[in-house]
């Protein structure tokens, strides 16, 4: 592999673990927020559906792919625990 290979897998690894992980974060203070607020949950799901998303295309285009492509769907899997876990559990 060449250098600039190996440059762009370790560029995207790392955008990809922390916005991820951000995003799960986001999941994770949505079900900690209490009935107070009663748009507080979707909105934080809805904020980390997005934070994943922009996730991938950050990715895709640190390899020079298509933003848009099916691999965007691995950017809503947080959003998509986190709703499954608060509203269908």
């Amino acid at each position: 592999m060449q250098v600039e290979q190996v440059q762009r897998w370790v560029m995207s690894a790392l955008v990809m673990v922390t916005g991820l992980i951000f995003a799960g974060g986001l999941c994770f203070l949505a079900g900690a927020t209490d009935g107070a607020q009663p748009g507080a949950r979707p909105g934080l799901l809805v904020i980390a559906a997005a934070v994943g998303l922009l996730t991938m295309v950050g990715a895709r285009l640190i390899h020079l792919s298509r933003p848009v492509s099916p691999w965007l769907l691995v950017g809503l899997l947080p959003a998509l625990v986190g709703w499954w876990w608060l509203y269908l559990r």
